[in-house]
């Protein structure tokens, strides 16, 4: 099966699952894949839902509706990638986005190439300092950053060992999801403030999109940038 077949597949397939499990599909479902990550963008959805908790400033309400969709179409939607489209998924994370109403799914394979070569880019030292001080703003500096451009839209940034031992005890304590609330809230405002790129390259930043692999101290940042301009990098 071929790259842009396998994406069209997943795209029809996540567009199936919410119509089954929720009575509405979101508005767009764009999916980009390589060697190391399975990345699935859902454009408004739940629009009619998400729009009006949103306008009656229910957060509770908005995450719980988020979370069991997570919960719900996740597991179905990274089995189907792995047994039917033969993609050895390993991992998966999820952010979204309040100011379009975005769902970014991210799944890891299970041999990722960023961990078997490093394709550096322009700016790339740079991106990865900027990030590194950032991530000890708030916490630690993390022990290793990889990062990759995808389609020269999504740059995915991942981060090693980042986390201090109050955060392992609270994980060994079964209050992930807790860890995970107060993490995005403190972490992503960091990272939307200051984006890595500045006024460097020629293109508008759309989105910021994080999550946590904790078990291995792992976490996944995702920038979503406009179509790049003439001449910007990389």
């Amino acid at each position: 099966m071929s790259q842009y077949t396998t994406s069209d597949t997943i795209r029809y397939k996540t567009l199936a699952l919410f119509a089954e499990h929720f009575g509405i599909s979101p508005a767009r479902v764009h999916v980009t894949l390589d060697d190391s990550c399975v990345i699935i963008c859902a454009e408004r959805f739940l629009q009619p839902v998400v729009e009006s908790l949103i306008h009656e400033e229910s957060h509770g309400a908005l995450q719980s509706t988020r979370e069991l969709m997570v919960g719900y179409l996740l597991p179905e939607l990274c089995r189907y990638v792995r047994d039917d489209c033969q993609i050895p998924v390993e991992a998966h994370a999820y952010d979204w986005n309040d100011d379009d109403l975005s769902c970014m799914i991210f799944m890891m394979l299970s041999e990722p190439a960023f961990l078997r070569e490093n394709l550096s880019y322009p700016g790339q030292n740079k991106i990865h300092r900027h990030v590194a001080s950032l991530t000890y703003d708030v916490q630690r500096f993390p022990e290793k950053i990889y990062s990759f451009w995808l389609e020269q839209r999504l740059l995915v940034i991942i981060r090693d060992g980042t986390m201090i031992e109050v955060e392992h005890a609270l994980i060994e304590d079964g209050h992930c999801e807790v860890l995970r609330r107060s993490k995005r809230r403190v972490e992503k405002a960091k990272f939307c403030e200051e984006p890595p790129l500045g006024g460097t390259a020629a293109r508008d930043l759309k989105g910021v999109y994080l999550d946590w692999f904790f078990p291995r101290d792992r976490s996944v940042l995702l920038y979503v940038f406009g179509s790049p301009q003439t001449n910007a990098n990389p």
